[in-house]
């Protein structure tokens, strides 16, 4: 599973520090983090932005960065 790609196909908001990928945790993020092969290195924090709440820290999983560091 792609999960960087399962979560912005379902509209879920997408955000990012370096490689790890931030998703808010609500039903739709909860229902493919459970199909997730690689679950049990998820974790969840909660935002500092104020208003942002709980998320989902789900490691080396924002894709973009891969491709956009390793270009040459």
């Amino acid at each position: 599973m792609d999960i960087y790609k399962e979560l912005s196909k379902a509209g879920c908001k997408i955000s990012n520090h370096c490689s790890d990928l931030h998703v808010p945790v609500d039903e739709v993020s909860t229902a493919i983090i459970e199909k997730y092969e690689f679950k049990g290195n998820v974790s969840k924090f909660y935002s500092e932005i104020e208003g942002e709440g709980l998320h989902y820290d789900i490691p080396f999983a924002y894709y973009p960065y891969h491709t956009k560091s390793c270009v040459i």
